[in-house]
């Protein structure tokens, strides 16, 4: 299946060809951590995850379609 990823700030660094925007490809049923592992992006990497607008987590499961968009923390006040 086909799943659009948009990443922002240094999770760029992961993206396919350092592109803030592509389509990975992924086994059916992919969850929201396989899409982070076929990025490369290590488990100690911190990201705000939203599926289709949506926040989610590792265990989110992906339809083919979706958008997934990965940006780090915010902090602050």
């Amino acid at each position: 299946m086909k799943v659009t990823v948009r990443t922002f700030a240094h999770l760029r660094d992961y993206a396919p060809a350092g592109q803030g925007a592509a389509e990975v490809i992924l086994a059916d049923g992919a969850t929201v951590a396989d899409l982070l592992a076929a990025l490369r992006i290590p488990k100690t990497v911190e990201a705000v995850m939203l599926v289709n607008g949506r926040r989610a987590d590792a265990a989110t499961r992906l339809n083919s379609g979706d958008e997934a968009t990965l940006f780090p923390p915010m902090e602050g006040g």
